[in-house]
């Protein structure tokens, strides 16, 4: 009886490392190595103990495999300390290689540790680290940010809980009360950082308050306003001033700073921004006999009368996102938007000279924005509409107060009832619709979030409170049409929680499309390379559709603006900037005589104005013969989440090419987000948040690190118990691997065999080709992993340099070479046999242990520290050499004997051979096979749990083919396993006997079942 079992090449390459467990033999199940087992059991005893106290020597810093059963979480603490205080992270300028220079994306310094967090550390650390161990002096510059917004709102809420509110203390003791809090709770989310292992240069630790790089903000600050590209823009207030009609006007030019408008009734326009003489547009004529309003591209100050509402609209405004509570305009980035269940109102607006039915129907979730309204909006297309095109609607509640209805293309005639309000004012789209079409902006907010006097009797009302208000009134005179459900997209402040409310403010901003032109041009130009690439496209784009930006915050926490006003003065158009309040007193002085009087603007800078500054800032700027300036700058690579690529990344880019005339880094890396196991972004309403200190101390920092670099760069990962529990075994892993070699190495007094075991080079073509054939394998393919990481590793492939190093140690080393080392330290009997094993174990075990520190630094460390020939310390250690000698024919092969290998343990599985049982083999191949494969009998014997005494090769098959398993391992490769070895052939017939009754009476069942006519009917 003969079974031929073929196996394909894609079967023969599969892992089966499961299977391999039942094979992997135990040295201890031989009786005849017993003795010599325990008597190398006890000779590195007496080495570890030598070891051990080599450590206390150190201070008990480090714990050998030998004395503990698995690498201990505790210890990461200790080792980092170690690290710390022998200079480790500070970069080593002796050298003369071109620095690598990370700068830290500084965390808030209200913050605490999430997975965010542990992610850029993770990938920035293994940067520095690979590039520290390459020789470059590394500089991975930390640092931590004031957060305005963040750390005013979390002062205020401890001073509120005292009965305190800011107002009550002033703006200096305030400030001082902030600072007693950041002294106190700021460093926490330091210290967490440094449980992450991170490397950083802590003796250069930042902060954004720091008072040099608050002089770098301020410098930054005059030389934008020296150069016209920071202005102040304005928002719409209520003023005492004349009617303005069309026939009003005569002509308007600029001259200077002041926009002369020459007008019948002798009224004079100002603006408070205008950079040459020249002519004005023609004006549109929105309102005709009573409103004129003019487009150009400076800021216009526009008296005008609505309603007998006397207003002043500056043209050229911007709109922000307003935070009623925190009093303060906030970032786009500081607004977080949710689905919400709210209402849709629909409301008439009266054709002004038409009938009862003469109406459109308008409909809004903020109904109490119609205050605002300056124009009603249609398709030109629709033809429901067209007849009320060019005419005037009345505005519900505002006593007869109209508006022109326009018709403009942007307006979606399918959506809604197909007819827009445009409240300019309360809206960023209806705002940018103003602006192309010149209309008038109103504000009916005051910036508590009550409605102002131009809502009339409205005036004073919340506006939560005003929009149930309004409604019943619409309701009560017949223009409310109805009210339904509808969920909304609503705008929340990231850090207040409140609804944010759109308004347009008087603040100070960037003129950004200069310095975007420049910040485009060095991606094009190659200065610049963003990873990963698709990046590009949207950097480009963001770039090229760029907005000025809003700096100025209405906080006290902060960088205060260095703008100084002249008490008495019209502010808009008499104000200093200076370095110092000192200095601006001596130009107003200059100016306005000795006893002028001056007060500073109160408002303070956006945080991410000064970040912008951070990748120069922190090494000197504007101290540009800073040494760290000179030796440090431009840095090498700025790492951080994609999602902040335009809010700080670009504005990094195109701060650093404006103030330092080059990119402030040569490569951008963006990672992508952390998510649930579900792809769910963590969240505490969700309950799928994961702590990173947890998961720190059930897993460790290694496996927490080595989970999140296996990302790809810019996609999201999710993360689950089930990874980290995975890498946690590939620590433990990694640990009785670096036991199994250290209990097998001569004694440390034993000179003779360390001279043998020193001998064996690994560096050298010659010597790698006279190794035996799995040590050639395990160097040469060590080789090869070293050349393709080191790639890896220059190019930022950061998860597949981990996905490499796993895949050699666990398949290559762990499952095959350190198995097979086992026939020669075991079986041999010749010491100079078990030489080269024991060389070829360190050798590799060395360099993997160099390759994966980066990823995993505190076990590898602790492992390094614990080996005899190791230098100092892993993290100053030099990388391996790349193209190093490797035997391409050795690596094919050792990969048919694993192939072999394979195929026999899939045949014991299949066929229930007990492991400790072992049986016969013929194999049979060409004279070339049979050579290396016979070579490595013993090796194949042990992985194969094979009778050594019987195992035979031959160009033929045996005799007792027919009574074997044949298998097919490949072309000129077979084995033949007699049947007698794995099973009781009597017992297998009977068994198989009873099971052919067994089927048979089943078929016949079955068939009888088939025939009767009731399964017919």
């Amino acid at each position: 009886m003969a079974v031929v079992v073929c196996t394909t090449s894609s079967f023969l390459s599969s892992s089966t490392s499961s299977s391999s467990l039942c094979f992997r033999l135990n040295p201890l199940l031989f009786s005849t190595t017993r003795r010599r087992r325990r008597s190398t059991t006890t000779l590195s005893r007496r080495f570890f103990a030598t070891l051990n106290a080599e450590a206390e020597s150190r201070g008990g810093i480090f714990t050998s495999p030998e004395v503990a059963k698995s690498f201990d979480f505790t210890n990461e603490e200790r080792i980092y300390k170690w690290w710390e205080s022998q200079g480790y992270f500070k970069p080593n300028t002796v050298k003369g290689s071109d620095p690598f220079v990370v700068p830290m994306p500084p965390p808030n310094v209200t913050g605490s540790l999430h997975m965010g967090h542990a992610m850029f550390v993770t990938l920035e650390d293994i940067m520095i680290r690979y590039n520290r161990m390459k020789g470059r002096p590394t500089l991975w510059l930390p640092g931590t940010d004031h957060a305005g917004i963040a750390t005013q709102l979390v002062v205020e809420r401890m001073l509120a809980a005292e009965g305190v509110k800011r107002a009550d203390l002033g703006r200096d003791e305030f400030t001082k009360r902030v600072w007693e809090w950041k002294q106190k709770y700021g460093g926490t989310i330091t210290n967490q950082i440094k449980r992450l292992g991170a490397s950083c240069d802590w003796t250069r630790e930042r902060f954004t308050l720091d008072e040099q790089l608050s002089r770098a903000v301020v410098e930054a600050f005059i030389r934008l306003h020296e150069k016209g590209l920071i202005y102040q823009g304005f928002h719409v207030s209520k003023v005492k001033t004349a009617f303005l009609a069309s026939n009003h006007v005569k002509h308007a030019t600029l001259r200077g700073s002041i926009l002369l408008a020459c007008l019948h009734s002798s009224i004079c326009i100002r603006s408070s921004r205008a950079s040459s003489s020249c002519p004005l547009k023609s004006a549109p004529k929105i309102l005709p006999s009573l409103i004129i309003c003019w487009r150009t591209q400076t800021v216009v100050t526009l008296s005008l009368s609505i309603a007998g509402i006397s207003c002043s609209v500056r043209i050229g405004s911007y709109m922000v996102n307003w935070s009623p509570n925190l009093q303060t305009a906030v970032s786009d980035l500081e607004v977080e938007y949710s689905e919400e269940p709210g209402a849709l109102y629909y409301i008439k607006y009266r054709v002004a000279g038409g009938s009862k039915s003469d109406f459109l129907t308008i409909a809004t979730t903020r109904p109490e924005t119609l205050f605002g309204d300056t124009a009603i909006a249609v398709n030109p297309q629709d033809e429901r509409y067209s007849k009320y095109i060019g005419k005037q609607a009345i505005v519900p509640l505002t006593f007869g107060r109209h508006v022109p209805i326009i018709s403009d293309k942007y307006v979606d005639k399918d959506f809604g009832t197909g007819v827009l309000k445009i409240s300019p004012g309360h809206d960023h789209n209806d705002y940018l619709l103003a602006r192309k079409l010149g209309l008038p902006i109103l504000n009916v907010m005051n910036k508590d979030g009550t409605l102002n006097e131009v809502a009339g009797l409205y005036a004073g009302l919340d506006r939560f409170e005003a929009r149930k208000k309004l409604w019943s009134d619409l309701e009560e005179t017949g223009l409310a049409v109805k009210k339904e459900a509808h969920t909304s997209r609503v705008p929340r402040s990231q850090r207040g929680g409140e609804i944010i409310e759109p308004l347009v403010s008087k603040q100070w901003f960037v003129t950004m499309e200069p310095l975007a032109e420049r910040a485009l041009e060095a991606v094009s130009k190659g200065e610049l390379t963003i990873m990963p690439e698709r990046f590009e496209k949207i950097y480009k784009h963001w770039l090229s559709n760029i907005k000025d930006w809003c700096i100025s915050r209405q906080l006290w926490w902060g960088h205060r603006i260095p703008v100084w006003y002249i008490s008495g003065k019209d502010c808009e158009e008499d104000y200093i900037v200076a370095r110092s309040h000192r200095e601006a007193f001596a130009k107003a002085q200059e100016k306005y005589g000795k006893n002028v009087e001056i007060y500073q603007d109160p408002d303070v800078l956006d945080t991410w104005f000064s970040s912008s500054l951070w990748p120069f800032s922190t090494l000197g700027w504007p101290d540009e013969s800073a040494e760290d300036f000179k030796r440090f700058y431009p840095t090498s690579v700025l790492e951080t989440g994609h999602d902040i690529l335009f809010f700080w990344v670009a504005r990094m880019v195109m701060m650093g090419i404006e103030f330092t005339g080059t990119v402030p880094f040569s490569h951008i890396y963006l990672h992508g987000l952390i998510r649930d196991s579900q792809g769910r972004k963590m969240s505490k309403t969700l309950g799928n948040v994961i702590d990173p200190l947890d998961t720190i101390a059930e897993y460790g920092t290694d496996a927490l690190r080595f989970t999140l670099a296996l990302g790809t760069a810019g996609q999201d990962l999710n993360l689950s118990t089930e990874r980290l529990t995975s890498n946690k075994a590939f620590t433990n892993k990694l640990w009785n691997a670096g036991k199994f070699i250290l209990r097998n190495l001569p004694r440390q007094d034993d000179t003779p065999a360390w001279e043998a075991l020193r001998a064996h080079k690994f560096d050298k073509m010659e010597s790698v080709l006279k190794l035996p054939l799995p040590e050639c394998w395990v160097v040469s393919k060590l080789h090869v992993l070293v050349d393709e990481v080191t790639a890896s590793y220059e190019k930022f492939f950061l998860g597949d340099v981990g996905r490499e190093i796993y895949d050699f140690f666990w398949s290559d080393f762990a499952d095959w070479y350190i198995e097979a080392s086992k026939a020669r330290l075991y079986h041999s009997g010749d010491l100079s046999v078990a030489s080269v094993s024991q060389a070829a174990l360190l050798y590799i075990f060395e360099n993997i242990l160099k390759l994966l520190h980066p990823f995993m630094p505190f076990v590898t460390e602790e492992l390094w520290q614990a080996l005899p020939s190791r230098g100092e310390a892993l993290i100053v250690s030099a990388w391996p050499p790349t193209s190093l000698p490797r035997n391409i024919d050795s690596i094919k092969k050792f990969e048919n004997l694993q192939a072999l290998t394979r195929a026999i343990r899939n045949v014991r599985a299949e066929y229930a051979v007990e492991p400790a049982k072992l049986i016969s083999a013929s194999i049979v191949a060409n004279p070339d096979v049979i050579q290396y494969i016979s070579g490595e009998k013993e090796v194949l014997a042990l992985l194969s749990r094979l009778d050594l005494g019987n195992v035979n090769f031959a160009e033929s098959p045996p005799g007792d083919a027919n009574q074997s398993v044949h298998i097919v391992v490949g072309e000129g490769l077979e084995a033949y396993l007699p049947l007698s070895d794995m099973v009781d052939i009597f017992a297998e017939v009977q068994r198989l006997s009873r099971r052919l009754v067994k089927m048979q009476a089943e078929y016949d069942g079955l068939m009888a079942r088939l025939s009767s006519s009731s399964v017919y009917n």
